[in-house]
């Protein structure tokens, strides 16, 4: 007799531990730490520790342990009984509301100790009080346990090698399938008792066949599916025994299970692969799943849940103790999982829809119920929000159970919603194609950034091989053909204070105007020259200009308000008359006499950064780090960030020669390893 465990007890909390090396008993058989919850008796009460396992017993689990390792169960039609099998194990269970109690040993009885099991199978119909075992030894038995006093009644040497999987016939008990190692598939009439071969032998034209399930789901059961070694499911027919109806590359490596629908038209199936794909055999013919579901780690069994047609339970062949149960339309997490054995499960059937009935090479077979597994989806938060490189906001808000919480949103105030002029687009998931989210999804458009001035820029900026007036011009007259003026403005200012020209055109400035010349002819500039006659006059109207070098305000305006009051911070002042282009900006500027090399100029370009950092300008920022060079005095770190900010927003834009060209011309380490750790992902 095995340990009997009686988990109907009042509890206090969700869960209770149950400490294997604190554990101790009476005489009686009765746990004397009140703490456990769990009563429980028998001839051997002593517990073996698992080491490094914990051992947590729910509110609604019952447990029972065996003497060896399991490897397979099944439940009577009328599921007051399960019968388990392993390794010299062999045993009928009772199994009610308040404890599991063993009803007879059926290898103690009839001396079977030697038998490694596989498979078991309990009848229906004209079966009903029939049990059917495979074994290593290729062979099957058949046992009578409807007296109450179980008789091994057949047994047939069936295959050549180890039989993986035997199979009742759901409308005609009496037929019985077996898959073995050997590739063949065969059929049984169980009412001759003295067969020696089968009725009729499907040929998978594979080594081995994985799994072989009847569909329960038609009214004749004349339809089965295979599952073999080589990846492949075959749907079959009994009255066409020669050749398969479909065959589906399914998995890549062997199938190891499958279980049909109710709806007798999807199956499941579960490889080493480590995926759950749910195949349409009803309709046209598809080589494609419906919904493919990924797992952790291989699957050994699965099984459709009754009374819910969209999940499907698995367990994992090895390195996992858990039995999860998920919904194919939410693939990619499961809806609640179990995790009541200490080692991995080698079969489960549901017992109802909440009920799920176990056992494993832990020796332990439990009945757990829904409520006491773990709800991954509860745990995760149902709001979340995040941005693209277009400046979209995407986000999910959790929805109310509040009926009425509708009606408050539209009650706000509309001086409130005035703030956010982006309108949110609210998208709801079609329930009939999708998971039925409890959220609601949608995304707003910000209108400041502009792609394509921002790509544009990034392609044509030039940062480095020539002297930084060059450069700065360069750069200013590509900022100002995508219409960003005051971005060339600051590339003027930033040529005329660090650039070498600037010092001898203002120094010929000067002797002109002493000798009476015109500023206009002492200022002219044959590349701002060139660069004026190919503007069109109307880019010509939408100009900025400087009045005074030495006047900040006009220069760059420091108030933000006064920047947002106007719809772009490019745009014209409505009392400049005179249409300017790059090259009448340096025309107008009127500079007093000074000696620029004593000026300091870094408290200036301090406040020109802070400026394009607030504005979230990066590429502004790194390019007049890249032009500048060791003139610009900035803090490394807060140059790190910028530079992995821009190079990041390069990557998503696809701009890979930009980003590599940034990475190259920058003197920060960190930055500079961003090429070697390319090189190295794709060589």
């Amino acid at each position: 007799m095995g340990e009997r465990y009686n988990a109907y007890k009042p509890v206090i909390s969700r869960l209770t531990t149950w400490n294997n090396l604190n554990h101790s008993t009476n005489d009686s058989g009765i746990s004397s730490n009140s703490s456990d919850f769990t009563y429980y008796s028998g001839s051997n009460t002593t517990k073996t520790p698992q080491m490094g396992k914990r051992h947590d017993i729910g509110r609604y689990v019952m447990k029972y342990q065996l003497n060896n390792p399991l490897t397979a169960l099944s439940s009577s039609p009328d599921q007051t009984r399960v019968i388990v099998a392993g390794s010299s194990v062999l045993k009928i269970l009772n199994v009610s509301d308040k404890e599991i109690t063993e009803e007879s040993n059926l290898n103690v009885r009839h001396g079977n100790r030697n038998s490694n099991i596989t498979d078991v199978k309990w009848g229906n119909s004209f079966t009903k009080s029939k049990v059917a075992t495979a074994a290593t030894t290729g062979s099957i038995s058949i046992w009578d346990v409807g007296n109450g006093q179980p008789k091994s009644e057949q047994k047939i040497s069936a295959h050549e090698r180890v039989v993986n999987r035997v199979c009742f016939n759901p409308m005609q008990g009496n037929y019985l399938l077996s898959a073995s190692h050997d590739g063949a598939i065969r059929l049984w009439d169980l009412r001759d008792l003295n067969q020696t071969t089968a009725n009729i032998t499907f040929e998978g034209k594979c080594e081995s066949v994985r799994d072989v399930q009847f569909n329960s789901g038609l009214t004749f059961g004349n339809e089965f599916a295979a599952a073999f070694e080589n990846g492949t499911i075959q749907k079959w027919d009994l009255r066409k025994p020669n050749i398969y109806e479909r065959r589906l590359n399914a998995h890549v490596g062997p199938v190891l299970a499958i279980d049909w629908n109710s709806d007798g038209k999807t199956i499941a199936s579960g490889g080493r692969d480590k995926t759950i794909k749910i195949w349409d055999m009803g309709g046209a013919y598809s080589t494609k799943p419906k919904e493919t579901i990924y797992s952790m780690s291989s699957v050994a069994r699965v099984q459709w849940r009754p009374n819910n047609p969209s999940e499907v339970a698995s367990c994992s062949l090895q390195g996992d103790n858990r039995i999860f149960v998920w919904n194919i339309k939410r693939p990619y997490i499961a809806s609640f999982f179990f995790e009541e054995h200490v080692d991995v499960p080698t079969g489960f059937l549901w017992h109802e829809s909440d009920i799920l009935w176990s056992c494993s090479k832990d020796r332990f077979f439990i009945q757990q119920d829904i409520r006491d597994s773990h709800r991954q989806l509860d745990l995760l938060s149902k709001c979340a929000i995040g941005w693209n490189v277009y400046d979209q906001i995407a986000f999910a808000i959790e929805k109310s159970n509040d009926p009425h919480s509708e009606e408050q949103n539209k009650s706000i105030p509309s001086s409130s919603q005035s703030r956010f002029k982006p309108k949110p687009s609210v998208i709801e998931p079609r329930s009939e194609d999708h998971y039925q989210l409890q959220q609601k999804v949608g995304s707003i458009s910000l209108p400041p950034f502009d792609p394509k001035s921002f790509s544009h820029l990034a392609r044509n900026y030039i940062s480095s091989g020539a002297d930084i007036w060059t450069m700065c011009d360069h750069n200013a007259k590509v900022a100002w053909d995508v219409q960003r003026y005051r971005t060339a403005q600051t590339w003027k200012i930033v040529q005329l204070l660090y650039g070498k020209k600037a010092s001898a055109e203002m120094d010929k400035t000067e002797s002109n105007k002493d000798k009476g010349g015109s500023e206009e002819s002492s200022l002219k500039d044959k590349d701002l020259s060139s660069a004026t006659h190919s503007k069109s006059s109307s880019e010509a109207k939408d100009t900025d200009s400087l009045k005074d070098p030495d006047n900040d305000e006009d220069l760059y305006p420091t108030d933000p308000e006064s920047e947002s009051e106007s719809e772009s911070d490019e745009k014209p002042c409505p009392k400049h008359k005179r249409i300017q282009t790059p090259a009448s900006i340096t025309n107008t500027i009127v500079l007093p006499k000074f000696n620029r090399s004593s000026w300091d100029k870094e408290p200036m370009m301090t406040q020109l950064l802070d400026y394009y950092a607030e504005q979230g300008d990066v590429q502004m920022c790194v390019t007049l780090i890249l032009v500048l060079g060791d003139k610009l005095k900035i803090s490394e770190e807060r140059a790190e960030q910028w530079f992995f900010s821009y190079i990041d927003l390069l990557h998503r834009f696809q701009l890979w020669c930009a980003a590599t060209s940034v990475i190259k011309y920058c003197n920060n380490t960190a930055v500079g390893m961003l090429n070697q750790v390319f090189f190295l992902l794709v060589f």
